[in-house]
């Protein structure tokens, strides 16, 4: 009977502490310090641009050098692939020169056609489908189409690929290599009907450093490529890959955590964040979305293990910019669209 009534108890308790938390944290940006009017940074920034119900990131690099990670959901009147262009164009870009496509979800690469008309692109970085699956994602293979078409370079998104420059380097730490064992690749084509954790495992999570703050980027990546990335890091894989390439992968308390899957339940994994330990955290996210993101676990998991962490949100915020001021601090403006 005791038994009973303590397990009782306990579930309401825990109840009460997820709603608690889903108030807390969701509405964390009231107690945020005073967020500057967004200007363009030309020198280094990065930009996570409001596209409601999806993903587009774009980095101005120190050396001048552009990069975007997704471009967003086609809402089929042009208002994310315009205002995707709009900030682009402020920042007077006109060569793309490293373009990540994350996985073929249409909310991460439907204007990616868009962005390759318009800009320059230089190298597209996108996971390998096979024939046999690829008609599975007509927008994915459209794109792949339009790549092939203007001749662009085109890389293997995998645990091998890297980019630096001067005052930063980025570098993927997922998925595994076509053809490793565990590897999501091997995964999907052993599936005659892909499923959606198959799928959004394509996307690579990818380390970022510049001038000594370090990001993490993730797709939407499962909990299964975090343990595959905690589980490499702490065997030292990532020093043997980098080795030759002066990169320092370090994943203790990161910077600024792109949450996964726009805080979907099936990411952001209590054990990835005890080793990340975030000091800020980013969901780009719709309002009022259908899924119902960011989920009430996911906010309790970011709240009970980093209680000082500060939660940006496009669904409360709009775009968020980070950008360097003269002390070396990076600063935080946001800005809606009308």
């Amino acid at each position: 009977m005791f038994y009973k009534r303590s397990k009782s108890i306990i579930s309401i308790i825990s109840a009460l502490v997820i709603f608690l938390c889903s108030l807390c944290i969701g509405c964390a940006n009231d107690d945020l310090p005073p967020l500057q009017e967004p200007e363009v940074y030309t020198d280094f920034s990065v930009n996570y641009i409001d596209v409601g119900q999806g993903d587009c990131i774009f980095i101005r690099l120190p050396d001048g050098k552009n990069l975007l990670i997704d471009s967003g959901l086609n809402d089929g009147q042009l208002e994310n692939s315009n205002y995707i262009i709009s900030i682009l164009n402020q920042y007077s870009v006109t060569n793309v020169d490293y373009f990540i496509l994350t996985h073929p979800d249409v909310d991460h690469i439907g204007n990616a056609n868009d962005i390759i008309n318009n800009f320059n692109v230089g190298t597209v970085y996108l996971p390998i489908i096979s024939n046999s699956l690829i008609d599975e994602f007509p927008q994915y293979k459209a794109t792949l189409d339009l790549i092939e078409q203007k001749q662009i370079q085109r890389v293997t998104s995998d645990y091998t690929c890297s980019i630096s420059g001067e005052d930063y380097v980025l570098a993927f730490l997922s998925p595994l290599p076509v053809g490793v064992k565990g590897s999501s690749y091997a995964e999907l084509e052993g599936s005659f009907f892909p499923t959606d954790r198959q799928i959004n495992d394509l996307s690579p999570i990818i380390y970022f450093e510049c001038f000594d703050k370090r990001f993490v980027f993730t797709g939407d990546a499962t909990s299964s490529q975090e343990k595959i990335v905690l589980d490499n890091y702490n065997a030292g894989i990532y020093d043997l890959l980098y080795k030759n390439s002066g990169i320092n992968v370090d994943l203790s308390y990161i910077d600024y955590l792109k949450v996964s899957h726009h805080g979907a339940d099936g990411a952001t994994s209590q054990d990835f964040l005890y080793a990340l330990r975030p000091k800020n955290f980013i969901i780009s996210v719709g309002k009022e979305n259908f899924y119902g993101h960011p989920k009430s676990e996911v906010l309790e998991r970011i709240l009970i293990t980093c209680p000082e962490s500060t939660l940006y949100r496009t669904d409360q915020v709009g775009t968020i910019t980070l950008h360097k001021d003269d002390e070396g601090n990076m600063v935080v403006s946001t800005i809606k669209q009308n």
